[in-house]
This record gives C-alpha cells, sequence and structure tokens, in this order.
C-alpha cells in the first residue's frame, strides 16, 4: 500500500497550532511559496521525505500524522451562544481553530471505538417542531420518552449518554458555548466549553440535544427553537408557572429558582417573559439590573451549581489506558500525536503494559 501526504491535514494542523503559513515556513526553512503549494496540493509531485519532516516538526505533529486518508467535516449547522446574551461575531482565526480540533478530535474518537463499543440504552428520535407543535411539547415528549420525573434533570450529561451521545469538553474560545456533529461512521458528538460556567453549559448541552433532535438542515428559526427546547427540557413551563405567580419576582427569588433548577438567572427570566408570567415593565427592571451587574456574561460564583461530569468520554478513554493497557507512547501512535500532545488532550500520565480485547460500555 502507497502512503500518500494528506496536504489536506497539513492545513488542519497549522490551523489548530494558530500559525500563519509564513511562520510554519519560516520555522521549517522553506520559501513560503514553496510551502503554500504543498498546503494547496499544488506540487507536480509529492513532497520529500525531508520536507516533511521538517514540516512536521514545526507543527510538532509526527510524520505518520499527515499519511492518514480520514474524511474531514466542515463546520456544523450553529455555533451555539445563549440567546438572552448579546450576540459577538466569532473571529475568523477562532473559526478555523476550532475547525481544526472538532476534526482533530473526531479522528481520535474514530480510532478510539475500533476497540470500545458504545451501545445505547435511551432512543435518540428525529422529531420535527412544527409537527408536535413546537420546540418546547418536543422538550416534553422527550422527557416523557426517557422517564424523566417531575422537577429538575438531575444529570442531563448523563441522559445525554444514555442515549449513545458522546459529550467532549473542549478549551474553546469564550464567544462559542457548544457544538454539535452527527456523522455516518461514529455516534452523535456534542462539544461543549469547558470554560463555561455551570448554568450556561448545562443550557448549551440542552440546546445542542434539541438540533440533534429536531434539525437536520439550517432554518430561520433553529436557534431559537433550540433555546426553547433546552429551557423547557430543563424547567417546564407548567411547573416553572407554579414558582413565580403570586409575589413578587425579584433578582433574590429567581437565584433561589435558579439553585433548584440549575439554571441560569437570565434563562429563567428570559422563559419567564416569552410566558408572560412577569410583565413588560418587570422583565425590563430585571434585564437592567441583571446588566447592570454585569450577569449577562457571568453570573456570580456564588449562584453557581457544581459543573456536569462527561463520564462515557472519560470511560472509552480510561478503558484504553487502563482496562486494554495501551502507555501513553501507544496511544500516540495510534492516534498519530506526540506524547506531549496526548497528555495535554486526554490526561494520559504514565506508561502500562497489558494485553489488547475489545470492550464494550452500555450506558
Amino acid at each position: 500500500m502507497i502512503v500518500k501526504f494528506n496536504n489536506e491535514l497539513l492545513l488542519l494542523a497549522r490551523q489548530y497550532r494558530g500559525r500563519s503559513q509564513a511562520e510554519v515556513a519560516d520555522i521549517s526553512g522553506l520559501d513560503q511559496g514553496h510551502y503554500s503549494r504543498i498546503e494547496r496540493g499544488l506540487l507536480n509531485a509529492p513532497p520529500q521525505d525531508d520536507t516533511i519532516a521538517r514540516i512536521a516538526d514545526a507543527l510538532d505533529f509526527p510524520v505518520s500524522y499527515f499519511q492518514q486518508n480520514d474524511e474531514l467535516s466542515g463546520l456544523p449547522l450553529s455555533i451555539h451562544e445563549a440567546s438572552w446574551r448579546k450576540r459577538a461575531s466569532v473571529k475568523s482565526g477562532d473559526l478555523k481553530r476550532l475547525h481544526a480540533e472538532l476534526n482533530l478530535r473526531i479522528m481520535h474518537i474514530r480510532r478510539y471505538l475500533l476497540s470500545v463499543d458504545v451501545e445505547s440504552e435511551l432512543p435518540l428520535p428525529r422529531l420535527d417542531a412544527d409537527d408536535l407543535g413546537g420546540a418546547d411539547k418536543v422538550a416534553n415528549h422527550i422527557r416523557r420518552t426517557w422517564g424523566v420525573p417531575d422537577g429538575p434533570v438531575k444529570s442531563l450529561t448523563t441522559l445525554c449518554e444514555r442515549a449513545g451521545i458522546i459529550v467532549v469538553h473542549c478549551n474553546f474560545p469564550e464567544k462559542i458555548d457548544g457544538v454539535t456533529m452527527r456523522l455516518r461512521d461514529v455516534p452523535p458528538i456534542i462539544f461543549l466549553n469547558q470554560n463555561a460556567p455551570a448554568d450556561r453549559m448545562r443550557h448549551s448541552l440542552g440546546h445542542e440535544l434539541g438540533h440533534l433532535i429536531m434539525h437536520s438542515i439550517p432554518t430561520d428559526s433553529m436557534e431559537e427553537e433550540a433555546d426553547m427546547f433546552a429551557g423547557e427540557l430543563l424547567a417546564p413551563i407548567k411547573e416553572l408557572r407554579s414558582d413565580l405567580i403570586g409575589g413578587r419576582v425579584t433578582l433574590e427569588r429567581l437565584v433561589q429558582l435558579k439553585k433548584y433548577w440549575r439554571v441560569s438567572v437570565a434563562s429563567l427570566l428570559y422563559r419567564a417573559g416569552r410566558a408572560g408570567l412577569v410583565t413588560k415593565n418587570q422583565s425590563s427592571y430585571l434585564w437592567r439590573q441583571i446588566s447592570s451587574r454585569g450577569w449577562r456574561k457571568r453570573e456570580p460564583d456564588e449562584t453557581q451549581f457544581p459543573h456536569e461530569l462527561s463520564q462515557l468520554y472519560s470511560e472509552i478513554i480510561s478503558l484504553h489506558e487502563n482496562g486494554l493497557g495501551y502507555s501513553a507512547d501507544e496511544l500516540g501512535r495510534m492516534l498519530h500525536l506526540t506524547v506531549n500532545e496526548v497528555r495535554h488532550l486526554y490526561g494520559v500520565a504514565i506508561p502500562s503494559g497489558g494485553g489488547r480485547s475489545h470492550l464494550s460500555i452500555v450506558k
């Protein structure tokens, strides 16, 4: 079998490192025009082995990384930011870095899943919001289908993992809260920003779950529908209504409800306003208070609850290190990464020995 140089992976590696063509060419000791033709696949012949080795060193990837033949994916249908926050465009460089990291992680998941089967316990239906009467009705349907009792969802991450969804926490730019990828050869994957506070992360997970269930093509209403789905899934308005009627709605009261429902004050106020549970004057006054305190960007730590943990993905990685006996060096060869990068991304710390087998995880 002839091993070919994959120039698309060169572009991906450069974007992942956040470097320009000029920087990589300079570190590699190459003319920038020559490097550009290599990256675009415009050479009349494959690049020389020595050239590839110099580029690999400059980007801190093993040469084998550039010889993979994975099919790459574009950016997903949507990149989530909470609807009650002021929208700000994501920088082009951040989008390129995001695109690179998503593809690298998907490539790694494919290799991890060669030795581990993930079997789902809960169904993950595809539903149309219009058919069921709205995104809130879809959320109520999922609560019933998944056997969620009245009251708060104890752990939305656990429910998603029981439905066969891989939830991955990543170091994304601040403006990116969540991303969903549905591909033909791996289970659905939801990527969340590990730097987001717990309230935002939980809503983002619900939002991305809504996309998985309701959306396969982009529409003008998809973001609003996903937000409505997440809000209703986490705090059904029928139950929230009884918490808000009777008595004045204040920030202090919303903070108390946040601790119970495990959703943000902003989300509670946003949904209360949409449902007419507070007057327009009340809503405007409370939003001004939230803005003046800087809560739109991040609500105070004392109002937060613990982050939900992603267990399924951690178990898949742990099974390779412990159950299957992979060392950090062996994982590096499997993932086509340096050992330091394996440790940085996956926390693998110590070499270990052992036999190989095939394991299953049932969630």
